[in-house]
């Protein structure tokens, strides 16, 4: 197990090459993120399904990891923190979901995870520069936060992405396409976040067992602020050599919270599906934006100006860490090369 203290010390290999206005770089290192187990049950899922037929997610991310026959789940080298566990059945409606605190050197004993037929939520996500056509949203966390309108209710406070509480949240494929699976029954606003661009949500209510919402689009209009942005590859040492990883998480931890503008007429469309008076903009507070990698490892996230703190997380893979200065109209190539458990 990796030590706390090591977060901050450990030097890789990595040679990453951070590409500024002049194209000069330097060598950085590479930083490990403590890692903790997490073990849990889901039984009742286990059903008429073969266990692996289920699909793990860990903050939207899918894991190559499932329950074994008697249903015990077992994640092994999670990164330390608080993250938004999900199991999901293969009709897509029946699924188990908990916030999880991974403490490093530690494994959680969840219990059991019990599961509920929820609905889905489809959709699309589309940025729009001023003048241009909309093109796809790629690999962007689409998230459905419970509450509904009366999350952005006059008098509410800004909601913080991710929520404190338990929500949903699924990327979108290569064609900017989400489809947010097993969601309880409630009312949810779902929204989705690019550096750059406005904000844009969606009102769902009274979301019931079994349904199919559709057409849930949304679309990220530029906001004319300046931006930058870091990209590379992410690779996992295997044997004597390396393999490129595909489905790899990258998270940015961000300077300051991004807290897009949310358009009038989103307000006002809003306002008028739910009957309820609603808040000024900005609704909400990013934390963290975050991306995967395509099947060739690669990845690409728009961030504010400054020094972002971005993490990188593949399943049987120690995660790490490097802090990414970002300047605006620049893009950091900053590859990841992770180490095997």
């Amino acid at each position: 197990m990796i030590h706390r203290a090591c977060k901050l010390l450990v030097v890789s290999t990595i040679a990453v090459i951070l590409a500024g206005c002049a194209g000069g770089g330097l060598l950085a290192l590479l930083g490990l993120i403590a890692v903790g187990n997490v073990v849990t049950e889901v039984t009742d899922l286990i059903g008429g399904n073969d266990p692996d037929e289920l699909d793990v997610y860990l903050d939207g991310q899918l894991l190559p990891q499932h329950p074994d026959s008697s249903g015990d789940l077992r994640l092994q080298g999670l990164p330390e923190g608080r993250h938004l566990l999900q199991v999901i059945a293969p009709n897509r409606h029946d699924g188990a979901v908990a916030l999880v605190t991974v403490d490093p050197d530690a494994s959680l004993q969840l219990g059991d995870l019990d599961s509920e037929e929820g609905g889905r939520i489809r959709g699309r996500v589309t940025v729009q520069d001023a003048g241009g056509p909309a093109r796809a949203a790629v690999r962007v966390p689409v998230y459905a936060i419970p509450g509904g309108a009366a999350l952005v209710a006059t008098g509410a406070s800004r909601v913080d992405v991710p929520p404190d509480g338990t929500h949903f949240v699924a990327f979108t494929d290569g064609n900017g396409n989400f489809s947010l699976d097993a969601v309880a029954p409630g009312d949810y606003l779902v929204t989705a976040a690019v550096a750059g661009y406005d904000a844009d949500a969606r009102l769902v209510e009274g979301l019931s067992a079994g349904q199919v919402v559709r057409d849930q689009d949304l679309t990220l209009a530029a906001d004319g602020i300046a931006t930058g942005s870091a990209r590379g590859v992410v690779a996992g040492e295997v044997g004597g050599g390396t393999q490129s990883l595909p489905g790899a998480a990258l998270r940015a931890d961000l300077p300051a919270a991004f807290e897009p503008a949310v358009p009038q007429d989103v307000i006002d469309r809003i306002a008028a599906e739910s009957g309820s008076a609603l808040r000024a903009s900005p609704w909400f507070r990013w934390q963290v934006l975050s991306t995967l990698t395509d099947a060739g490892g690669s990845w690409s996230l728009r961030l504010p100006v400054g020094t972002s703190r971005i993490s990188c997380f593949a399943y049987a893979y120690r995660p790490g860490f490097l802090d990414v200065p970002v300047a605006a109209g620049a893009t950091s190539q900053t590859d990841f090369t992770l180490q095997h458990r």
